[in-house]
């Protein structure tokens, strides 16, 4: 796998995933303020960012059938899509990570309207929720526990 495909297939794991949705977060307050015109309704935003959710799927899908991508890359893409076909809360812990990304630029950035209040609510509460079940699910088998004494005592 190249330097690139490594790059964005890592973008989608561990720490660097939840960093990637956080800066996605701290994006939203001033991309949707510029696109709804200062308008303070909630119905935009919620659009705004179900529109944003809806090009977070589309995208990367035009830009695996656009772009010459190994198998290999496209097979550990394939197998997340596959896994968060089966587990709902594998796509909603993605979301605690963006709401956690709206809260620094409400308490710095002169604070967030009331609809990027209600769309980081929902994402701290929806994606907190599958953050919790996604852990449950995933979490590693407990390790074996060794019977009887390990090293005697001379």
């Amino acid at each position: 796998m190249k330097h690139l495909e490594r790059f964005l297939v890592d973008l989608d794991t561990g720490a660097s995933a939840a960093a990637s949705r956080v800066a996605l977060g701290l994006c939203i307050p001033p991309a949707f303020r510029a696109l709804s015109g200062g308008s303070d309704a909630i119905w935009i935003d919620l659009a705004l960012f179900l529109g944003l959710l809806i090009g977070l799927r589309v995208g990367p899908a035009v830009l695996r059938k656009l772009l010459p991508f190994s198998a290999e890359a496209k097979q550990i893409w394939f197998d997340r899509r596959q896994v968060a076909k089966l587990h709902d809360s594998y796509q909603w812990q993605k979301l605690f990570w963006i709401g956690t990304g709206l809260l620094p630029y409400g308490a710095v950035g002169g604070g967030l309207t009331l609809g990027e209040t209600v769309v980081a609510a929902i994402c701290l509460v929806g994606g907190g929720a599958g953050l919790l079940i996604w852990r449950r699910i995933n979490a590693a088998p407990p390790a074996p526990q060794l019977k009887g004494q390990v090293l005697a005592k001379s």
